[in-house]
C-alpha cells in the first residue's frame, strides 16, 4: 500500500491518548517513571496493545486548530503503511500524537499527561515503529502499541503501585468541517496481536491472568475539550495473524462543525502487565451516510 495523506492533516492537542512498551501492558490510565516490573519490550517490537477503557480520556486535552477534513464524498481523507517513516527516529512521524490518563484500581480519574499530547515516540515506551512483524500486505514497517510503562514519575503511582489503569493513546486528528456533516467517516486498518495478556507473564495475577484491554478509536471533541462521540472497536484478542478491522462515525449532527475528529489506538493496563497490539495500513474515508 502506498502512503498518501490527500488532504493535509495538521494536528492539535485535545483528548489523551498515548502508547507503551512493548512488553507490557496497560490499562485505562497513564503514567509516570519507568517501574521495574515486565517492561521487557525490545524497541516496542513484540508488545502492543490497549482495549477500550475510554474512562476519563474524553477531551482531557486542550484542542487546537487543524486542517479541514474536506468534505467531498468517497474522499480518501488519510492514508498510512508506516513504510517510509524514520524507523531510527525519536518519533514514529506524520503528525502522530500520544497522551496517557491515570486512574485509580477503581475508575477514579486521577491525572493526565502530555497536555497538549505531544508527538509519539518510537519507543521505548508506549509505541515503536518495527520491521519484523509484517504479511505480504504489511511489509516492510508495523506500528506497535502498548502501555507507557515509565508512567509516572512518582513510586506510588501508575505502573509503579500496581492498581493504577494507565490508558496510553496513540492517535492523529483533524477538524471536520461543514462539508464533512452528512458524511460517514471510518477508520480502517490491519492488526495483529502481541503479546497482550500473555499467560506466561508472572506479573499477572495468579494463574498469570492479565485484564489488559485495547481498542481502535473514533472520538469527536468539542471546543471544551468534552468528548461528544467516541465509537471504538475492540482489538484486545485479535489473533497472531493480520486482521482487517474498522470504527465508523456518521456526522449528521450540525454541532459537529469545528470540532476535532481523532483515530487512534489505546491500551488500558496495570502492574506492568504485557499490552504489545502491531497496527498496519491505517485509512481514514468518508462516504455519504446512507439515508
Amino acid at each position: 500500500m502506498k502512503k498518501r495523506i490527500l488532504f493535509t492533516i495538521l494536528f492539535a492537542a485535545v483528548a489523551a491518548y498515548g502508547c507503551s512498551d512493548d512488553d507490557d501492558g496497560g490499562a485505562a490510565g497513564s503514567g509516570g517513571t519507568a517501574g521495574s516490573g515486565g517492561s521487557a519490550g525490545s524497541g516496542g517490537t513484540a508488545g502492543s496493545g490497549g482495549s477500550a477503557g475510554s474512562g476519563g480520556s474524553a477531551g482531557e486535552g486542550g484542542m487546537g486548530g487543524s486542517a479541514g477534513m474536506g468534505g467531498m464524498a468517497g474522499d480518501m481523507l488519510y492514508e498510512q503503511d508506516f513504510n517510509l517513516l524514520d524507523i531510527t527516529g525519536g518519533v514514529i512521524g506524520d503528525e502522530w500524537k500520544f497522551f496517557v490518563n491515570v486512574f485509580e484500581g477503581d475508575g477514579t480519574f486521577k491525572f493526565n499527561y502530555i497536555n497538549p499530547p505531544a508527538a509519539a515516540p518510537n519507543g521505548p515506551q508506549i509505541c515503536a515503529l518495527v520491521d519484523d512483524q509484517g504479511g505480504p500486505e504489511q511489509e516492510p514497517q508495523q506500528l506497535s502499541v502498548y502501555s507507557d510503562y515509565e508512567c509516572c514519575g512518582n513510586p506510588d503511582q501508575g505502573h509503579r503501585n500496581g492498581t493504577d489503569l494507565v490508558e496510553t493513546n496513540v492517535f492523529r486528528e483533524l477538524i471536520i468541517t461543514a462539508a464533512d456533516i452528512g458524511n460517514t467517516v471510518t477508520f480502517g486498518f490491519d492488526a495483529k496481536r502481541g503479546n497482550i495478556n500473555d499467560p506466561a507473564a508472572t506479573v499477572c495475577e495468579a494463574p498469570n491472568v492479565c485484564d489488559v484491554t485495547a481498542n481502535a478509536f473514533i472520538k469527536t471533541i468539542d471546543g471544551l475539550g468534552n468528548t461528544t462521540n467516541s465509537p471504538s472497536v475492540d482489538t484486545t484478542d485479535v489473533p497472531v495473524e493480520w486482521t482487517g478491522l474498522s470504527v465508523s462515525l456518521d456526522l449528521t449532527d450540525p454541532a459537529l462543525e469545528g470540532q476535532t475528529l481523532q483515530v487512534g489506538f489505546q491500551t488500558n493496563a496495570s502492574n506492568f502487565e504485557p499490552s504489545g497490539i502491531f497496527y498496519d495500513n491505517v485509512v481514514v474515508t468518508a462516504q455519504p451516510t446512507a439515508p
